[in-house]
């Protein structure tokens, strides 16, 4: 009997919303990879895929100065590292993940109710 490997789906768009989690996006990102090795083979591809799979404009900022930042392209200093997966991980939990504080804010704001008159 032959085997073969039903192929992933790909990751949803992330759009930095409030019900989304930048660090699940990036777990569904790298198990796509994983379930597709044979097409992701260089780091750089996988970024600019995952950069792709990011629309709006809380993302659209991010997305273009750490392209221009990791190629070097119109003017930017290219910096190093930001072509490994790693960096990439590290600087968008950095910049959308929610802060323990924020948490916490949003948890008191969600427990928040109105008990009296106008």
């Amino acid at each position: 009997m032959l085997y073969t490997k039903r192929p992933s789906d790909p990751p949803w768009v992330f759009k930095n919303k409030p019900y989304q989690d930048i660090r699940i996006w990036l777990m569904a990102v790298q198990d796509f990879f994983e379930q597709n090795n044979h097409q992701w083979t260089m780091e750089t591809d996988r970024i600019k895929y995952a950069m792709g799979r990011m629309e709006g404009d809380d993302v659209a900022p991010f997305t273009d100065t750490y392209r221009k930042k990791m190629s070097g392209a119109l003017g930017y200093t290219k910096e190093i590292g930001y072509e490994r997966w790693f960096m990439f991980e590290q600087k968008v939990t950095e910049r959308f993940a929610p802060t323990h504080e924020a948490e916490r804010t949003h948890k008191l704001m969600k427990l928040e109710r109105y008990h009296g008159d106008i």
